[in-house]
């Protein structure tokens, strides 16, 4: 029993010391800096998993796209007015084949865009400030992959 004892407190004790490391190395990983740092285009691999006729070319960088069975996820960054860039990517979803069905904004903070595709609803785009100095936003756009529709 006192060997139990002794052994929960040993490991408590332990792990005090390494939670607190990996506290502080995530901070310093994910801090400001490596956060507001410009990020790199997606490679053309990626970039190709996007829907046919989309394109943010007018609005941004797009930084990752990723398909799974059911909905295509695009993140971008846009150093356009944030109204402004959440204008320009409804056309863009638009020119795609979807569908607009409505805009919501809070002025400067963020935006959304959703859209449908036949009787679905089929996404949402959202347009949010980085909080970073240099003036850019984050662009997540989620769509339901058509072709996956049954």
């Amino acid at each position: 029993m006192i060997e139990r004892r002794f052994r929960r407190r040993a490991l408590l004790l332990l792990a005090i010391p390494v939670a607190a490391l990996a506290f502080a190395v995530s901070v310093r990983v994910a801090g400001p800096e490596n956060r507001c740092r410009t990020p790199d285009a997606a490679p053309r691999e990626e970039t190709r998993l996007m829907p046919p006729g989309l394109s943010l070319d007018r609005i941004g960088t797009v930084t990752r796209v990723r398909r799974d069975d059911r909905h295509i996820t695009v993140q971008a960054f846009t150093t356009k007015p944030i109204g402004d860039a959440a204008v320009l990517l409804q056309d863009a979803v638009v020119a795609a084949g979807y569908r607009p069905a409505g805009m919501d904004s809070e002025e400067g903070i963020e935006a959304e865009v959703f859209f449908t595709t036949g009787a679905y609803a089929a996404g949402q785009a959202r347009v949010r400030s980085s909080g970073c100095d240099d003036g850019r936003s984050d662009i997540e756009l989620v769509l339901l992959d058509r072709n996956a529709v049954p």
